[in-house]
């Protein structure tokens, strides 16, 4: 991934195509959002942590949080948190239908995004325990008839677990002119991408796309001989619990089913994602579940309902670190992070309109499920603030600076390396609040200190400044947007 491709794109919230991972910083926000490759960046802390929250401290803090997300519009969905299998807090917020003013409830079903490549990696793994295929097995083995098959006899499935196969993204302009309609089973998106070349040899990076799980889906498929939707209902929903998780179609009444709402760039009218979304989910994404399923599964894998417990280890544990990050890594299926010393798993999803999380932290018993009918960073702030507190990890307190102060950071910012990132960036002060400006796209930072400012949406994002000794900016560097830290020049300084 360049570092201009995400950061040229500081519309990060809310981009045009569909990839998630667990959340670590912005890069997951941009790239899981812009099409382009997660990586991810070393998080700055700002003060020591502290000790991991009480119960009823939690439960407190996060209502009150959320309360003002919902407050402000920032966030519509479902939460759950649960200890040691137990829920301590379930609660639903907004509405499921604007048009038909029915609120969102703790059953209702929210799309997945790229979650449902958990459930892939876990048929997957439950296909090798019965002997049936091998991690190590190249696509060719298992798909003959494979369109493409110099990719398809190169490309092992542990690479297309991991993503580190080279498939290119199906989400491209193929897909930008298709009608959403046509895409119901698994092999109607093999046109999409099976004719591209590959991005890199494969197993030498890491790059996400979305095709790899779809290849997964028709692996599934062909040694199973069942169709991928019947299998994971048979094999992970039903052992599960799961009672109200599926690939369902959208041209298709299904009861208690949230629309999804989005937001173009500078507009504050609610659009529904309807003709946005593919009208059937598959092995890589866009299926529906409920923040109860999403806890149901993480029990039963965790109680090996679905995989012995060396499987199960194995699919959770990190295979190839994510560049840029220490602490980070993609296992079969599922992120893997430190937070804090703590570990833990998961994965997120987003779109416009949808943004989803699940993460499992198996040291300190919690397990951490949000559902958003909003697009991305809605879920994804909640679970991320709640991590931060279950883990006892920093969380930003802004300061206030004066206004004569925040004029001093006004002004034009050239990029010191103009191959990575934009060629400029623009900071103003409106109302007492520092925003930076990127073509329509607006983001609000508050300062930690004279030099040191965070996204208010994305705390992990930062800007630090170097000061003359009048308080004025020479230098800015962005940390957290990029897998490398971008440097700009004040202009006029």
């Amino acid at each position: 991934m360049r570092a201009n491709d995400c950061l040229s794109l500081y519309r990060f919230y809310r981009s045009a195509t569909r990839r998630w991972l667990p959340t670590l910083t912005l890069i997951v926000l941009v790239c899981a959002l812009t099409g382009y490759p997660l990586q991810a960046q070393t998080v700055p802390q700002e003060s020591d942590a502290m000790p991991p929250i009480s119960e009823s401290t939690l439960i407190h803090q996060v209502r009150a949080y959320v309360g003002q997300l919902v407050a402000e519009e920032k966030f519509s969905g479902a939460l759950l948190i649960a200890k040691d299998g137990e829920p301590i807090l379930k609660q639903a917020f907004g509405l499921a239908s604007i048009a038909y003013g029915a609120p969102n409830r703790i059953d209702t079903k929210f799309n997945l995004g790229s979650m449902n490549k958990m459930f892939t990696a876990v048929a997957i793994a439950q296909l090798a325990e019965q002997g049936k295929l091998a991690f190590d097995d190249p696509i060719a083995k298992h798909l003959p008839d494979y369109p493409n098959q110099e990719v398809a006899e190169q490309v092992t499935i542990h690479q297309l677990l991991t993503h580190t196969s080279g498939l290119a993204d199906y989400f491209n302009e193929k897909f930008t002119e298709a009608s959403r309609a046509r895409f119901r089973t698994v092999q109607d998106f093999f046109p999409l991408f099976v004719d591209e070349p590959l991005q890199f040899e494969p197993g030498s990076q890491w790059a996400y796309s979305n095709s790899n799980f779809i290849v997964l889906g028709a692996i599934v498929e062909a040694v199973s001989g069942q169709d991928y939707f019947d299998y994971v209902r048979e094999h992970i929903y039903q052992p599960a619990g799961m009672i109200n998780s599926d690939a369902y179609e959208l041209d298709r009444e299904t009861p208690n089913l949230a629309t999804g709402y989005t937001h173009a760039p500078g507009e504050s009218e609610w659009r529904n994602n309807l003709f946005e979304h593919v009208i059937k989910g598959g092995p890589a994404g866009g299926g529906y579940s409920t923040v109860e399923d999403l806890l149901r599964f993480a029990q039963a894998l965790t109680d090996h309902k679905l995989l012995s417990p060396e499987s199960t280890a194995l699919i959770t544990s990190g295979k190839y670190p994510l560049p840029g990050s220490n602490n980070a890594e993609y296992g079969y299926g599922f992120g893997v992070e430190t937070i804090n010393g703590y570990r833990r798993f998961g994965h997120s999803g987003g779109f416009p309109g949808i943004n989803s999380q699940l993460n499992i932290y198996p040291e300190l018993g919690y397990v951490v499920a949000v559902m958003s009918n909003y697009d991305p960073p809605a879920a994804t702030r909640v679970a991320e603030r709640i991590g931060k507190l279950i883990t006892g990890s920093p969380i930003p307190q802004p300061i206030t600076l004066s206004a004569d102060k925040l004029a001093l950071y006004a002004r034009s910012y050239t990029n010191q390396a103009p191959n990575m990132g934009p060629p400029s960036l623009e900071l103003v002060v409106e109302d007492g609040t520092l925003w930076l400006v990127l073509g329509d796209e607006r983001h609000c930072f508050l300062p930690l200190s004279a030099t040191e400012f965070y996204d208010e949406e994305v705390e992990d994002v930062r800007l630090k400044f170097t000061l003359n000794d009048e308080g004025r900016p020479l230098t800015l560097t962005v940390e957290g947007a990029a897998p490398e830290v971008l440097r700009f020049v004040a202009e006029d300084h």
